[in-house]
């Protein structure tokens, strides 16, 4: 008998627990999709890519064909193993999942929002606000606009940081490309 094929993602179904309650609290920033279904899955022995970098979260909007067979405008798919470490705080949890909805966004069009021939509202994931890399960043500033806006943004909040100084001291002493 051959082995058995792994499957490396689970549904999460029990809407009581911690990853949908803290889902919960960060849909408070998100009223625009507030009609929107969302589905939390388990993504787990996810490797870290080519750069090294560790998916933490994904925000994928349900096609129409799978909105056939599941009433999800949205499936979270959450990596299982950063979520259960212990040093992966509550407010980290937090700020992954509301970090997740930023992606999701209803469809608008000149009239508004937009609806299928079933009634049901039409979303589409948005991409991140800004995308630079920090060698570019370190060599040339905040050379655009949406980078300044990221900056001040940053600077509003390093009253309180959203990592510990531990981390902050280990992120700032990797070396840069």
């Amino acid at each position: 008998m051959s082995k058995a094929k792994k499957v490396n993602f689970e549904f999460i179904d029990d809407i009581t627990t911690e990853p949908y309650k803290i889902l919960a609290t960060a849909h408070k920033w998100h009223q625009d999709i507030l009609g929107a279904s969302i589905a939390l899955a388990w993504r787990v022995e996810q490797k870290p890519d080519k750069d090294g970098h560790v998916v933490l979260g994904k925000c994928l909007k349900v096609s129409d064909l799978y909105k056939e067979f599941a009433a999800y405008d949205f499936i979270i798919v959450l990596n299982r193993e950063v979520w259960d470490d212990p040093e992966f705080t509550e407010e980290k949890k937090l700020a992954l999942l509301d970090h997740e909805l930023c992606h999701a966004a209803p469809q608008v069009d000149n009239e508004g929002e937009v609806y299928d021939e079933r009634g049901r509202q039409v979303f589409r994931c948005r991409k991140h606000d800004i995308e630079e890399f920090y060698a570019v960043v370190r060599r040339h500033g905040c050379y655009k606009r949406d980078l300044e806006l990221f900056a001040e943004e940053i600077k509003k909040k390093r009253a309180a940081p959203l990592f510990d100084a531990k981390e902050t001291a280990a992120r700032e002493a990797r070396p840069v490309n």
